[in-house]
């Protein structure tokens, strides 16, 4: 038995404890990552301003999700349409479908929701929201009138925020900095700006990077929904404010122009098909 017991010693001194991972070094410049949230089916055109002629009977849209890791902290835009404690290989709901988990995602390039320093919505809908609350550590970075409309009463009838409290509800005791209708640089350097464009929501608002290698972006959230609204000018019928949007789609369209940013429509899955996934990244 005692040369048993020898190797036995031997074999736990020779396997290593395994070490709590820590999460990536803080990058030289700033880093996008863009996740896979998910995917929706627009089913009715009319919603969006369209013909089915126009638009085909039923276009499918991306939902992505994105962390920018910047070398003074990270900020996470859009957390999906369906919450990851319901997500089990393919999952459908309605008219949603997701794949892989947001914290799947994360954790295969290193980070998880409670290393996130700053979070924002582009604003209030169910599929830009749903896994909100795993980011309630984090500052909150939103308008006051985007969280009013989320946190208002229930309203018969109505739509928004209140319908859909149970994804974002931890959000309300978070650390919130509230923004104004002047843009927010995050890290103060110029290369993360969310910039306030309302209408579709009360506080609607996009992002902006200036990349070091992949130039300007702008994550335009909900502003448009597919190409066409721009030439087209076609308006959800659901907007909030849609002489609101057609300002700040006037703004946005002069600020791309200006800089020369690439213009990304978060649910335009042609769009989307094309941009480099995680675990790869923009820099």
């Amino acid at each position: 038995m005692k040369p048993l017991l020898a190797l036995a010693a031997a074999a736990l001194v020779l396997v290593p404890a395994a070490l709590p991972q820590s999460k990536p070094k803080p990058p030289k410049s700033v880093r996008l990552y863009v996740f896979d949230c998910g995917t929706l089916t627009m089913a009715n055109p009319a919603l969006f301003g369209f013909t089915k002629e126009e638009v085909g009977e039923k276009q499918p849209f991306a939902v992505p999700c994105y962390l920018v890791v910047h070398p003074k902290g990270t900020l996470m835009w859009d957390v999906g349409v369906i919450p990851d404690a319901q997500i089990s290989g393919p999952t459908t709901q309605g008219v949603s479908t997701v794949s892989k988990t947001l914290a799947s995602q994360m954790a295969e390039v290193g980070y998880k929701a409670s290393d996130i320093k700053y979070f924002a919505l582009s604003h209030l809908h169910s599929d830009h929201t749903a896994n909100s609350n795993d980011f309630a550590g984090s500052t909150w970075l939103v308008h006051q009138n985007e969280r009013d409309a989320m946190f208002a009463p229930p309203a018969p009838g109505g739509r928004g925020g209140p319908q859909q409290q149970a994804t974002y509800n931890k959000l309300k005791d978070s650390k919130t900095l509230y923004l104004t209708d002047v843009d927010y640089d995050v890290f103060g350097d110029g290369t993360v700006v969310i910039q306030y464009a309302p209408g579709h929501t009360p506080g609607h608002q996009v992002l902006f990077l200036r990349l070091k290698e992949s130039g300007p972006i702008m994550i335009a959230g909900d502003l448009y929904h597919l190409p066409q609204e721009m030439f087209m000018h076609r308006y959800p019928s659901f907007e909030f404010n849609k002489d609101q949007s057609a300002a700040s789609r006037t703004k946005v369209e002069a600020f791309v122009q200006k800089t020369g940013a690439r213009l990304w429509i978060e649910h335009d899955l042609a769009t989307f098909t094309t941009l480099k996934k995680s675990p790869g990244y923009y820099e």
